[in-house]
């Protein structure tokens, strides 16, 4: 996915900034960050994983350069921070080039920082060229900086919720006897679009269906008495949002009732034990131990939830053995569930704000079993 804020060039220059100062501190010399969230968190140059490979290499000594595919030379529109680029031709191998700024550089001999998402292939072709260079890991840097939101970010994020938000809930009250899984997905989609989104999934399952947490919308067609799960996220400049609501079209069952009111207390007891140094473990036993207690606790197959930025599943993680604090400024989806296979699945997410004083829902759409 390309994103384009031009007019932002200093925000992401002082990103990197701060990412130098911590992989110093690591005697690291030099950050080499190929197609990927990472590139554009960090230049603002946003492009896609492909068979063309392109680069940003920034020296913490000297200038930085962009390494581009001739046809990518005007960026595409782009204007990242760093100004130098240079590009390769079809016939060449990038990787030598690539090499050659590393050398004109002085970082053939370093320890040079890449991200976790770096292609495996490509960093072998590096290291053949330049076996004395160090590669290593920067992404507990990089994702250290990602995971605490800027006001522009949580600014962006709040609003793809409000439109996704506004999205579900316009198919909520679409929802006809007869229609198909995809026929909600699409109307969904179309909301968002028309709402001024980009519709990036919408998960919408029927009946025994919504007992698959990954299930796939089909022709399915909506019977009343049917559970109804959507899980949906449209994203603003890049950044997403992500929301489940389960509802029963028809009049609900006493079970269908139970299971979702033991889903949303689980729900609302995470968002009551979250605060700046609450562990990402302790968020998901607080809403674990409400499951367990009713007796459904073998159905609740998943980790409470995971981080929301520029990508839809980011760090932090919040599950068992994750004792990472929580910080002001991270988002992350709070999003327990209930599975029991061929009979019912019932999950309530949202997506959440971790402040100075508690925890914060940044999706506003009414929790209901009633659509």
């Amino acid at each position: 996915m390309e994103r384009v804020v031009s007019h932002l060039s200093g925000v992401f220059k002082r990103r990197a900034e701060k990412a130098i100062g911590l992989l110093r501190g690591r005697g690291v010399e030099g950050l080499l960050l190929f197609p990927g969230v990472e590139l554009f968190y960090l230049t603002g140059f946003s492009i896609g994983l492909s068979e063309r490979p392109s680069a940003a290499l920034i020296p913490f000594e000297g200038e930085p350069v962009l390494i581009v595919p001739e046809l990518e030379r005007e960026l595409r529109g782009q204007r990242p921070w760093i100004r130098e680029v240079e590009t390769w031709r079809e016939e060449e191998d990038p990787f030598d080039l690539i090499a050659e700024n590393l050398r004109r550089r002085g970082l053939s001999r370093s320890k040079v920082g890449i991200c976790e998402t770096a292609p495996w292939g490509w960093v072998k072709r590096l290291e053949e060229r330049l076996p004395t260079a160090r590669f290593v890991d920067a992404s507990e840097v990089v994702n250290s900086l990602r995971m605490v939101k800027e006001e522009g970010e949580l600014d962006r994020i709040r609003r793809a919720c409000g439109i996704t938000d506004r999205a579900v809930e316009a198919g909520f009250q679409g929802l006809e006897e007869g229609m198909t899984e995809l026929e909600l997905a699409s109307a969904i989609r179309e909301e968002m679009r028309r709402l001024g989104g980009m519709p990036q999934f919408c998960l919408v399952l029927f009946g025994e269906k919504a007992a698959l947490p990954h299930g796939r919308p089909g022709e399915r067609r909506l019977r009343r008495g049917d559970v109804v799960l959507v899980d949906a996220g449209a994203s603003v400049d890049g950044y997403f949002s992500d929301l489940t609501r389960t509802v029963v079209f028809g009049e609900a069952t006493e079970r269908q009732r139970r299971i979702w009111e033991v889903v949303l207390r689980a729900n609302r007891a995470a968002f009551e034990a979250i605060r700046p140094g609450t562990t990402c473990e302790e968020a998901d036993g607080a809403a674990r131990r409400v499951i367990e207690e009713e007796g459904f606790g073998e159905f609740f197959i998943h980790r409470l939830g995971h981080g929301v930025g520029l990508q839809v599943h980011e760090h932090p993680y919040l599950v068992k053995g994750n004792r990472m604090p929580l910080r002001p400024g991270m988002t992350f989806t709070i999003e327990p569930g209930i599975y029991i296979v061929g009979e019912i699945g019932v999950r309530i997410e949202d997506t959440a704000l971790c402040t100075p004083e508690g925890c914060e829902s940044l999706t506003g759409m009414r929790r209901s079993l009633e659509p």
